[in-house]
């Protein structure tokens, strides 16, 4: 049950746990049994060989302010090296991130995420460049969290403070920074709307006047100003279409505010938190969490409470999934049931096999307590698999998984388990540069180039992370029939 109240300092999704209990911290979270070791011996590898990488990222090193540790997690628990992030600027490093595919491993999914929130040495550019990339990934509580260590005295560091802010509905925290230092933001909306909030309505309604006619705002956020500044007269104006793709977390909070919230279905993950609320249709918690722990920034834990949390009145597409998790989740509860016909259907029935991985963490033990002959079930066995790292002997695993599905040419099959026998002569810095193009490598093996997996498994090796090679390998085989 542990696993019920995992991420909450990542995405804010404290309306699902109960009132009397509170969450567990990122620390917690990263100390999960069903988070894949990074190496055998759970120690950082020393940087023995810095190496040339690939065309696509450059490497630099960075003098200003190697002695500032930014992070949330210290770097016993994350494993992560101290100088993950010094080894590549800023610039370079949105560019390569921003850029990272959306499809991925949980583990490397899991492993972006510990870097992201590790204790590390470096520019406080690139710490905002991590905030950045936590936002993207609708971890924005963290985000928030992270970005609060700087000490937000430029333009720069305010914008993501108080993008932040607005998507984890800590409004009032940026309009007081704001109001007593205007000089950090040159967003003018932002200027009259924290005014109104937390200022003097008399000043917002000048400022918005005297900006309106020097047009200063765009049509939509204008009207929604002018909304804000005369609630009481609502009724009187004829609010604009909602543009999905202008929308900004300003114009997000603005029409929440004028009582017509907008789905977050249909904008960037950023805002799927806020659809975590308790106030939110259960409809839109589902849809939310399922988009959140498709990406890792979301527990699986969370998922099931979410899936869980209501009762089911109709039928057909996401209430398909909800039925089957729903009659899977009461068959696993009672040891005297068979879940086989449950297990069957529920496989059938979600397609996206990282909603499976992230509900098998969710059942781990009870998944795991099945013994070997009921490992019959290929099904039942995948998710064993996808459940916890190491479960089983990796090389029987593998050649079963292989067996069954034929994901791999056998010859990269082949270059794959002989990289797991053969010793590592080669030595590489375990950083955010080998990092993050082994994530690419094993992106581009999901969209179809399955030689770059072998690629991608070497340099875990290389880096020193065999286990968490071991377990990439052993999801990809279950995973990787399915993109």
């Amino acid at each position: 049950m542990l696993w019920v109240y995992v991420l909450i300092a990542l995405v804010g999704a404290n309306p699902l746990v109960a009132q009397n209990n509170a969450p567990i911290s990122a620390i917690d979270w990263l100390s999960q049994p069903t988070l894949a070791p990074l190496t055998e011996k759970n120690v950082i590898t020393p940087q023995t060989n810095t190496d040339k990488v690939v065309n696509e990222i450059t490497t630099i090193e960075l003098d200003l302010n190697r002695d500032e540790i930014y992070g949330l997690i210290p770097q016993e628990i994350s494993g992560i090296p101290e100088d993950f992030w010094t080894e590549i600027d800023s610039d370079t490093l949105r560019q390569v991130l921003m850029s990272q595919p959306s499809s991925n491993l949980p583990s490397a999914d899991d492993l972006l995420i510990r870097a992201l929130l590790a204790k590390t040495r470096g520019n406080i550019d690139v710490m905002l460049v991590r905030v950045e990339t936590l936002i993207d990934r609708g971890a924005v509580q963290a985000a928030f969290s992270l970005v609060k260590q700087s000490k937000i005295e430029n333009i720069q560091s305010f914008a993501l403070f108080a993008k932040t802010a607005l998507l984890t509905n800590n409004v009032e925290k940026i309009c007081i920074k704001l109001n007593g230092a205007r000089h950090l933001s040159n967003n003018e909306a932002l200027q009259v709307y924290c005014h109104l909030h937390s200022g003097s309505q008399k000043i917002a309604e000048i400022n918005y006047v005297t900006l309106k006619a020097l047009g200063a705002f765009r049509p939509t956020t204008s009207r929604l100003l002018a909304a804000h500044l005369n609630k009481k007269n609502n009724n009187d104006f004829v609010l604009p279409e909602v543009n999905l793709v202008e929308i900004t977390p300003l114009d997000f909070q603005m029409w929440a505010g004028v009582g017509q919230p907008i789905s977050t279905t249909s904008l960037p993950v950023s805002f799927a938190t806020y659809d975590l609320r308790e106030r939110s249709s259960w409809l839109q918690k589902i849809q939310a969490a399922e988009r959140l722990s498709i990406i890792g920034s979301l527990p699986g834990s969370t998922l099931l409470q979410t899936y869980t949390s209501d009762q089911v009145s109709t039928s057909g597409g996401i209430w398909d999934r909800v039925l089957a998790v729903q009659a899977l989740h009461r068959a696993l509860s009672d040891p005297a049931i068979d879940p086989t016909n449950e297990l069957n259907t529920f496989w059938g029935t979600l397609q996206d096999k990282r909603l499976i991985a992230a509900l098998a963490r969710a059942w781990s033990a009870r998944l795991l307590e099945f013994d070997t002959k009921a490992r019959n079930n290929d099904f039942l066995f995948q998710m064993q698999i996808l459940s916890r790292p190491n479960a089983f002997p990796f090389e029987i695993t593998m050649e079963r998984l292989q067996t069954k599905n034929k994901l791999l040419p056998t010859k990269v099959f082949k270059e794959i388990m002989n990289s797991f026998k053969k010793e590592i002569l080669v030595t590489k810095k375990f950083g955010a540069i080998n990092t993050l193009r082994a994530m690419r490598l094993v992106s581009k093996a999901l969209n179809g180039e399955r030689p770059a997996f072998s690629e991608a498994i070497i340099l875990y090796q290389e880096m020193g992370l065999t286990p968490l090679a071991q377990q990439l390998a052993l999801e990809y085989m279950i995973i990787g029939q399915s993109q």
